[in-house]
């Protein structure tokens, strides 16, 4: 099924930043994300994928810098 591929950069606070995201299509015409999914009538809740695969993320970059939210001391979030 199709999936969520997500690029990040990972600031030196090692919290990630999205920078990049894009559907990868499973090519399949019973899923109902994909390019080739079915056109005709049919019962699609029924017979289609109707959720995407868990996302993949991969840090393609590190950045010298903590993120935005670090920078502005706003440091509640979790790790």
């Amino acid at each position: 099924m199709c999936f969520k591929f997500i690029q990040c950069a990972e600031h030196s606070c090692n919290h990630p930043s999205v920078t990049k995201q894009q559907i990868v299509d499973c090519n399949k015409r019973n899923c109902r994300f994909s390019g080739l999914h079915n056109g005709h009538t049919h019962q699609c809740t029924a017979t289609c994928a109707q959720r995407l695969l868990p996302d993949q993320s991969i840090i393609m970059d590190t950045l010298s810098y903590p993120c935005s939210r670090c920078r502005g001391g706003m440091n509640s979030h979790a790790n």
